[in-house]
């Protein structure tokens, strides 16, 4: 059974997935000359920013199942297309909960020791690193909702409070 940090960080795990299903959604109606035109984010277009996230997801997993990195750059592209990118984010969720789901409140205070991309040595508790994964995606997706309203298009409600009622399970 798990304890109240396992069950938080499966909710926000649950959010991460959400945030990401609404936001796919509304980039959905944009043609692909304006998914992929430089938007002035960090990693240049929705598509580039989707890219990073769902890279940066799986550079996080591997990293806790201690795998080796398949990717050079923080921009090195994941999917080629729409399609094979979101269902790359959802496999990398789905990879995060299949993992947490094995995980106690007491495994995830142990520290991770790593290197970051700059070589130098890291060290922190598996906790804080789902924590840094989720919040990581709450801020290239607010980056990407900007974009969305300066295109004149609808940007989703991405807030947590607006994801809790419609889990049933939590309180």
């Amino acid at each position: 059974m798990h304890g109240p940090l396992a069950i938080h960080l499966e909710q926000l795990l649950a959010y991460h997935l959400w945030a990401y299903e609404r936001l796919l959604e509304a980039v959905a109606p944009l043609d692909e000359d304006a998914y992929r035109a430089p938007r002035g984010l960090f990693f240049g277009s929705l598509h580039g920013t989707f890219n990073h996230l769902a890279l940066i997801d799986r550079l996080w997993l591997g990293r806790i199942r201690n795998e080796p990195w398949q990717f050079e750059r923080l921009d090195s592209e994941v999917a080629p297309d729409r399609e094979a990118l979101a269902a790359f984010l959802r496999e990398g969720v789905a990879g995060w909960q299949s993992w947490l789901s094995e995980q106690s409140d007491r495994s995830l205070g142990t520290l991770l020791e790593y290197r970051n991309m700059a070589g130098q040595e890291q060290r922190q508790s598996l906790a804080n690193i789902v924590q840094h994964v989720v919040n990581h995606g709450t801020h290239h997706r607010g980056q990407m909702s900007a974009a969305l309203t300066a295109l004149g298009q609808p940007a989703p409600m991405l807030d947590y409070i607006y994801f809790l009622p419609e889990r049933q399970d939590i309180r």
